[in-house]
């Protein structure tokens, strides 16, 4: 008797569940794809595949796979749960915590989600304290350079450029406001590299073709070649002498 393809899909689950346990990642997606191919509907099968994409630190298509499982089965936890770590994950730590919410409002009584929501809690705990330091910091760091130099001036040069109380001060506080500047950054920065684990991987096949078509020589371009080709036919005929006038008087002569 033959399997249906449910029970297929379920043994490719499985045979991925085994594969996860042993820590062969790459190969539990292979059986997981194949999975879903045979019941492409299954959201335990886009559940297990986004824990391991997770595994795999391929953040987007955890990501997605999650998201795939709430649209399946909007009641089911998991796929909140699923959600919620792979943005915490990324540290995205507010959005985790709204997942993780919503998980535990569909199963209140589910430790796991409990110990999640009480984590990110700590993680944003630990984060606004971190951002609260740091204009301090940077600011500091930049004021101490500046007052470095005035210090140096006056103490280790013969001839100090920098005499006047006020022209010192204004040192330190360009310094210190430029030690904000590096904050402002440094901020830009983690913060696109925090949102960019999240963003879709780059289709190379799409790009080359693109790059390819782009690269092709201007000859390659066949959308006037119709009317290219008629006007050679036209420059090729040759055009008989006279004119339309001069082909009347030789069908005559021809007639009589």
């Amino acid at each position: 008797m033959s399997k249906t393809r449910q029970q297929q899909a379920e043994e490719l689950r499985q045979q991925g569940n085994d594969c996860v346990k042993g820590g062969n990642y790459n190969e539990a997606v292979i059986h997981y794809s194949h999975a879903l191919k045979q019941d492409p509907n299954n959201h335990f099968i886009y559940s297990n595949r986004s824990l391991t994409f997770l595994k795999l630190q391929q953040y987007y298509l955890a990501e997605q796979d999650a998201i795939q499982t709430i649209k399946l089965q909007p009641k089911w936890p998991k796929g909140y749960f699923r959600k919620g770590e792979v943005e915490f994950q990324v540290g995205h730590y507010s959005s985790a915590l709204l997942s993780y919410g919503q998980a535990l409002l569909l199963d209140p009584s589910n430790k796991e989600v409990q110990q999640a929501v009480s984590r990110t809690n700590d993680k944003l705990v630990v984060l606004r304290k971190k951002k609260g330091r740091e204009p301090w910091l940077f600011c500091g760091v930049g004021a101490m350079i500046g007052l470095l130099i005035v210090l140096a001036d006056k103490f280790l040069t013969d001839k100090p450029s920098i005499q006047n109380i006020i022209i010192q001060c204004l040192m330190v506080m360009t310094f210190s406001s430029l030690g904000y500047g590096a904050l402002r950054i440094y901020r830009y920065i983690s913060d696109s590299q925090t949102r960019s684990l999240l963003e879709p991987p780059v289709d190379l096949l799409n790009e080359m073709g693109t790059s390819a078509n782009n690269d092709l020589p201007e000859e390659a371009d066949t959308g006037d070649s119709k009317h290219t080709s008629n006007n050679k036919q036209t420059e090729s005929k040759p055009h008989r002498k006279g004119g339309v006038s001069a082909a009347r008087q030789r069908y005559k002569k021809g007639k009589t």
